[in-house]
């Protein structure tokens, strides 16, 4: 599993690393055309915007990964290891709950019913392949979800069964 965890994260590190550079190059024209040739294109505009949100959303699946999203760790930190490995698969258990349901199974409904929608500003995008983040991004952070669910398990099982030695002893 950790080879999956690891191959994973560098599919999506490359991703991210890819859309940050052509989000770059995509702003960088847009001013230029701006500017210095009085010409905005609605479809650089519309690119960007479109390039910004997949960006953010496999940025924060790959941030799912490092355990590296929000928390308010003052409760948890004050507690013994057992309590806080228990609440961190709570956690996890929720998140993933909220991934699969609103991101997966939602995300896929909403790319079906908005295939057929073409984009205003860029005709050959339907609607439905811009929001094909969504399951996407929920596919990969429910990876993750399970991947730090089984990974805190195995901790805690670890924290248990070295503990019962000592309090028998």
């Amino acid at each position: 599993m950790e080879t999956i965890k690891r191959r994973i994260d560098q599919i999506l590190a490359f991703c991210c690393i890819l859309l940050c550079g052509l989000l770059t190059v995509v702003v960088t024209w847009q001013v230029v055309a701006r500017y210095l040739l009085n010409s905005p294109g609605a479809q650089s505009e519309e690119l960007a915007k479109i390039m910004f949100v997949w960006l953010t959303l496999f940025s924060a699946a790959l941030l799912f990964g490092e355990k590296g999203h929000m928390n308010i760790g003052i409760l948890c930190d004050a507690l013994p290891t057992r309590w806080n490995l228990s609440f961190q698969i709570l956690t996890s258990v929720l998140i993933l709950i909220f991934c699969f349901a609103i991101l997966v199974v939602g995300g896929w409904d909403a790319v079906g019913r908005t295939m057929r929608q073409t984009n205003a500003a860029i005709p050959y995008l339907s609607t439905g392949q811009i929001y094909l983040a969504l399951p996407i991004c929920g596919v990969f952070s429910s990876f993750y979800c399970v991947y730090n669910i089984v990974t805190d398990f195995r901790r805690l099982a670890g924290t248990i069964l070295g503990e019962r030695p000592q309090q028998g002893g």
